[in-house]
């Protein structure tokens, strides 16, 4: 696939083919399907996919009859900037506005009214590349989350800058689709339970702490504990009620870059143990069942993909 700037489309047929290709086959209805009309910029980072969408009014649908078993299993982080739009999925129906992010899961059917003029971005993130995170946001998705704090602040500009000179293949790519994405995951912080569940600025701190060394292989819940100078217990308490304890957010996040970098052809001359250590572990023994547990892959079938 590849980038394209200003794509003006007339009718909704032209729209849905689009549409289709970049995000999952959908269907699109307006009043007047002949008036309906749209700008669609796009680009590929990595794995991940960001639109610019612009439209008139219509009604995007991912049925039943949309979804097939050869299609990429996408989580589409949905970022709205102009116009209401009513997103449902599953049981949930909300009214998204202005600077709210919302997701919507590919997998399964959603919906998208748009009752007026609307201008959206929309960021394509494998599930894959999600790993533990996937199932809990798409218990969530067609629920807005506000993106007016710092983390939203930081995702608009990344989503910005995308469309700068910025690399966006091999392994320069592969890296800035990281970042975006772990971007989306700290904007859902608040409605994903391997999050810890109150948005402070200290648990932003903590986990931006905690990101920023998983190289290190001294990082520990006391170290951590240490360093922001809270106990043990109370760091333990930030992550009660969450699916994943903060051991087990840690594990999944090193091996989410193990996996990362296992599929990188710029890495497959380095050894898997040296890529373990990369992200701080030293003792690699359990690594494939581990890899394969948390993605359903082992360290062989990633390196022969």
């Amino acid at each position: 696939m590849s980038d394209r700037r200003g794509i003006r489309l007339r009718g909704t047929e032209s729209f849905e083919a689009v549409a289709s290709g970049l995000f999952a086959p959908l269907r699109v209805t307006e009043p007047d399907p002949r008036g309906f009309e749209a700008v669609v910029d796009h680009t590929v980072v990595g794995p991940v996919v960001v639109a610019r969408v612009r439209a008139t009014a219509g009604v995007v649908t991912r049925d039943s009859r949309s979804i097939t078993s050869t299609d990429v299993e996408w989580m589409h982080f949905n970022l709205h900037h102009r116009g209401p739009v009513m997103a449902t999925q599953a049981d949930r129906t909300t009214r998204v506005r202005a600077g709210e992010l919302f997701a919507c899961d590919n997998t399964r059917p959603y919906r998208l009214v748009g009752a007026d003029r609307i201008d959206m971005t929309v960021v394509c993130v494998p599930r894959a590349s999600l790993g533990g995170y996937a199932s809990p946001i798409s218990r969530r998705t067609a629920r807005p989350v506000p993106t007016a704090g710092c983390i939203g602040a930081l995702l608009g500009h990344a989503l910005s800058a995308t469309d700068e000179d910025l690399p966006r293949r091999g392994a320069a790519g592969t890296h800035l689709a990281d970042a975006l994405t772990a971007l989306l995951l700290a904007a859902f912080a608040d409605t994903s339970p391997e999050q810890v569940p109150v948005g402070s600025d200290l648990v932003d701190r903590i986990r931006a702490y905690v990101l920023a060394h998983l190289g290190d292989p001294r990082l520990s819940a006391e170290q951590v504990a240490r360093r922001h100078h809270i106990s043990v217990r109370h760091l333990h308490t930030l992550f009660k009620g969450c699916d994943l304890t903060f051991a087990a957010w840690v594990r999944h996040e090193r091996l989410l870059r193990i996996r990362r970098d296992l599929l990188d052809p710029a890495s497959a001359h380095v050894s898997t143990a040296a890529i373990a250590a990369r992200w701080g572990v030293l003792d690699p023994k359990h690594l494939g069942r581990a890899l394969k547990r948390e993605f359903g892959e082992n360290v062989a079938e990633l390196r022969r993909g």
